[in-house]
């Protein structure tokens, strides 16, 4: 049976106290925790308050597709101090994973700017493309030329993938030695005023099934992608971390594979509909940052 999750701000001082003393470390999400368009009211101050409790702040997002600028500079908007030397991308976890591997060979990367850019600089080449496809099929079967140099096919958040970039990525996962590896597994994506959009895991998903491949997931929600996350925050018992996130399958899809305490702000999805899951419920949830801060 699954337990309901508690509203935090249902909580008595000595039961929210109970709680503060639970976990040691919080790791946070970005997008729909700390900002939407602008920085989230408070969240700032949410941080500042919980480091004065002694608890270490780390940040995990599946955005790959930010700049180290854009990052930084919404940070700073946030007033987060250090918040990207914090914060774990599956790009970066990709190249660490990569690095860990001794891996000697060449990437083909369906992906975004940003995870060519961390790959490269953990001395990884990959090559990309194209951007421009031919109009008739005709012309199609020079995508399906092997290339032995390539050892790792790298799917992450590519809004420019096309018909060619699969084509090719498929052709070189035909041989079983050939790395599959996957960053943004998310399937949507959301905006403001409860609008979303298709997610780019809609790419890899055709990669994946065409050429019968299930990828190596370094993004949430997959344990490896919260594991790696751990490492790199000097952090070793996953039951005293706080994880916190808007998504059900994604934030606390990732906390329950990881072995972390979840909780769930309602900025995307209401109360309804996260006890409506039929699978996944948070351990606690709240509306927002911000309503939390009275409590700390």
């Amino acid at each position: 049976m699954i337990t309901l999750p508690v509203n935090l701000l249902d909580l008595k001082p000595e039961e929210f106290k109970k709680f503060l003393d639970s976990f040691d470390h919080v790791f946070s999400d970005c997008d729909g925790v700390v900002w939407t368009a602008n920085a989230l009211h408070r969240v700032g101050e949410f941080f500042d308050l919980i480091k004065k409790h002694g608890k270490t702040v780390h940040f995990v997002s599946n955005n790959s597709m930010r700049s180290r600028q854009n990052y930084e500079e919404k940070f700073k908007e946030a007033n987060i101090e250090n918040g990207f030397k914090s914060l774990t991308t599956p790009s970066i976890a990709i190249a660490g994973y990569l690095k860990g591997l001794n891996f000697k060979k060449k990437v083909y990367a369906m992906a975004c700017d940003e995870t060519v850019k961390t790959l490269n600089s953990y001395g990884i080449e990959a090559k990309t493309g194209p951007l421009v496809v031919p109009d008739d099929f005709d012309d199609y079967n020079q995508y399906a030329e092997d290339d032995p140099e390539i050892g790792a096919v790298v799917c992450d958040c590519d809004v420019k993938a096309n018909l060619a970039k699969i084509h090719k990525a498929v052709t070189y996962l035909r041989r079983p030695e050939v790395l599959f590896l996957c960053g943004a597994t998310d399937r949507h994506i959301y905006f403001e005023k409860g609008r979303s959009a298709l997610g780019c895991s809609i790419f890899t998903n055709v990669v994946s099934e065409d050429s019968n491949r299930s990828p190596i997931v370094l993004s949430k929600p997959g344990k490896l992608f919260g594991d790696f996350a751990m490492k790199r925050a000097g952090v070793t018992d996953p039951s005293k971390v706080l994880f916190i996130g808007d998504m059900i399958e994604q934030d606390v899809g990732l906390g329950k594979n990881t072995g972390f305490k979840t909780l769930l702000l309602l900025t995307n999805i209401s109360k309804e509909k996260m006890l409506a899951h039929k699978t996944i419920r948070p351990d606690f949830y709240a509306d927002s940052l911000a309503s939390i801060v009275p409590l700390l």
